[in-house]
């Protein structure tokens, strides 16, 4: 198998054991989300079937959509978030975002440079449909945009941790570089369409602010059997309580 470990330096944290063989070419998982008693949208994440070469790299890409039904209407969003990530160092090379919420609308290309540690940011002029430099940011150099760290934690052989050991995502959204502590929990059955499934029960940090209750507000439980797909997320959010399953 093809191992890769992740720098995690903070006390009481492992280094992560990342499998990139977890990742399937062409997979698809599918996903319903609820507020509280309420089906407000889906959301979908892709690999494509055949791999790409950005310079030196050969890439995986992977894409995460989400978009509201009729009865969220008041919250609509139809959004896409890609990246093609190198499938040795689990790097983003580059990745692209399109959001559509009401009558905001952005798309914008992020191209990561690890050797300079900066990402710069492209976004759309939609009166001249050209792509403009909007800003160029520092990065760590191990960065990963927001689709590979939401896979990270299903690529991480979780069955090496102990209950309550953690370790370090690092990552990059629209102009923030963050990083994420995952603490792994203990194995229970989550009850799915197809049946219960044993899964690894898994915390990540969520930065501060007016959307979550608090930094340990989110769950994410991981299938402990091939092929390791994201089973269910918890989000305890200050308008109440968002759950995504996978159908």
């Amino acid at each position: 198998m093809l191992l890769l470990l992740l720098s995690g330096n903070v006390a009481g944290q492992r280094k992560a054991v990342v499998d990139i063989q977890r990742l399937w070419l062409g997979e698809t998982f599918n996903y319903k989300a609820k507020w509280g008693l309420l089906t407000i949208g889906t959301a979908s994440t892709k690999s494509d079937r055949k791999l790409y070469k950005l310079g030196s790299a050969t890439c995986c890409k992977i894409q995460l959509a989400g978009t509201t039904n009729g009865l969220a209407s008041l919250f609509y969003l139809n959004d896409r978030w890609v990246s093609y990530i190198d499938i040795h160092s689990f790097t983003t090379q580059k990745a692209f975002r399109s959001i559509r919420e009401g009558k905001y609308k952005l798309d914008e290309w992020t191209y990561f440079k690890a050797s300079q540690k900066k990402a710069e940011v492209w976004r759309r002029n939609f009166q001249t449909n050209k792509f403009f430099l909007k800003k160029v940011y520092k990065t760590p150099e191990n960065i990963r945009y927001v689709v590979a760290g939401f896979l990270m934690i299903r690529l991480v052989d979780l069955s090496e941790y102990k209950p309550g050991e953690k370790f370090l995502i690092d990552g990059f959204y629209e102009d923030t570089g963050y990083k994420i502590e995952v603490t792994v929990l203990e194995k229970e059955y989550v009850d799915t369409n197809r049946g219960r499934v044993l899964c690894y029960k898994t915390r990540p940090s969520v930065p501060k602010n007016k959307v979550f209750e608090d930094v340990n507000a989110v769950d994410v439980w991981v299938a402990v059997a091939k092929p390791y797909p994201v089973v269910k997320i918890k989000a305890r959010l200050v308008l109440g309580e968002l759950q995504i399953d996978q159908i």
